[in-house]
């Protein structure tokens, strides 16, 4: 019949939009499914050409607009809720995307127009089509962000950046994810740390920086010795890493692009429904925000933290070993200060009979760590990095981590000079540290 051949031609090329409606108020003019298709053929506005009805009139073609549609009748009578006597029906729509995008929505809206008050879609091909277009932007963007921010986080603080950097809340949210990744996190084969934030809390690291002052005192001393109102906003009430984010993500607004794709990757997630402007809006974004972060990440190396941050830095960085440390002395009372810090200092100090030393954090001041160089280059040609803060200091309590930033922080102030000299034991240089007459 001339009919079917319209129905059955390039199947394997059309989108399915198959949804339900039900007629519970029993508002609905018509009641025999014949008188349904008539009615949806009366609507102008669904066709681009004039509609063909089958001849079982349970189907309904626009041969110019490519889209078929197709109702059935399903059986409501063994409902607990709802009325029995409603009229109801299964609705497959047809098309190629082009056309069958747009029509989506003005067909629900005439099925509301008809009064079915109960509307609901089981099948849609164009939404499913559109977010497996989606999706790979959103991952693409999201791994440069990660690949940005580990880059600038590690080389202008170091290994411990996660602790330093990411506020208690959000690390300890990542850690309730690690059941999400547990081939190559274990055991503990890479750090995936940052690759367990989910996209907001992502983005929230470059825009939404929390200042790391949060002790009354600290506060009072930036006040003190600020030069201007600016500056002591900048420090105190934004984040500590603002200014280094400002000219390369704020001013290109990055912000507020990386909030409207976290809402088009938050319906990718769900499932969610999807139009063109969807897929447009997308490609938009991801395009800016490729651009804004891989700039960014060109100018990497030209970032210099200030000494004065380097300080905070510091003094943030012990006090955050020393609450992690207090979190374990509540769980395990005898665990050693110096476990379990860093990969290239992780040989326990544990006794033969293997029992752990209470806890007993030591960090040094600038002016003991000097005071104990000094002391150990009297009684020895060079000191070498390594024994100098595992052995010599650590031998005295102090924590190998907070050593190091230290040791790095009197450096960048021209206090000391770290020098390669040949290691008798071995073809690698030792580093060795000196005072800087």
């Amino acid at each position: 019949m001339l009919t079917e051949l319209f129905f059955s031609k390039s199947k394997e090329m059309l989108y399915k939009f198959e949804l339900l409606c039900i007629d519970e108020l029993e508002k609905v003019k018509f009641s025999k499914p014949k008188n349904f298709i008539r009615s949806l053929s009366t609507i102008e506005k669904l066709w681009k050409s004039e509609p063909i009805i089958s001849d079982d009139c349970l189907k309904i073609c626009d041969n110019i607009g490519n889209i078929n549609i197709s109702i059935q009748p399903f059986d409501i009578s063994k409902m607990v809720t709802g009325g029995r006597s409603s009229s109801a029906y299964y609705i497959i729509v047809e098309g190629d995307f082009d056309n069958l995008e747009p029509f989506r929505l003005k067909f629900i809206e005439q099925l509301k127009d008809m009064q079915f008050n109960h509307r609901q879609i089981l099948i849609d091909d164009v939404s499913n089509k559109i977010a497996l277009d989606i999706y790979p932007l959103i991952n693409n963007i999201e791994t440069l962000l990660r690949k940005y921010i580990v880059k600038f986080f590690i080389t202008k603080i170091g290994t411990d950046w996660w602790s330093i950097a990411v506020s208690k809340d959000t690390r300890e949210k990542a850690n309730n994810q690690k059941k999400n990744e547990d081939v190559f996190t274990s055991p503990s084969r890479v750090i995936a740390n940052v690759t367990l934030l989910n996209f907001d809390q992502l983005g929230r690291i470059i825009y939404s920086q929390s200042s790391l002052f949060t002790k009354t005192e600290d506060i009072i001393d930036k006040i003190r010795i600020a030069e201007d109102l600016d500056s002591l906003k900048l420090e105190v009430l934004e984040g500590n890493f603002t200014k280094y984010f400002k000219d390369t993500f704020e001013q290109k607004d990055f912000g507020n692009k990386w909030e409207k794709l976290s809402k088009i990757r938050n319906k990718v997630a769900h499932n969610n429904y999807f139009f063109q402007k969807d897929l447009d809006l997308a490609n938009q974004l991801c395009d800016e925000l490729i651009n804004i972060i891989n700039n960014a990440d060109t100018s990497i190396d030209a970032l210099i933290l200030s000494i004065s941050d380097i300080e905070t830095l510091v003094k943030v960085r012990n006090e955050r070993e020393k609450e992690e440390l207090e979190d374990q002395q509540s769980e395990d009372p005898v665990i050693n200060i110096n476990e379990d810090i860093e990969e290239n200092f992780t040989q326990s100090i544990i006794p033969e009979n293997n029992i752990k030393p209470k806890l007993s954090l030591s960090i040094l001041s600038e002016e003991k760590l000097i005071y104990n160089l000094k002391e150990c280059l009297k009684q020895k040609q060079f000191v070498g990095l390594k024994y100098f803060v595992r052995d010599y200091l650590g031998e005295q309590g102090y924590s190998y981590n907070s050593s190091h930033s230290l040791i790095n922080l009197l450096i960048d102030k021209g206090k000391i000079e770290s020098y390669k000299i040949p290691n008798p034991y071995g073809d690698k240089d030792t580093t060795a540290i000196k005072l800087v007459e």
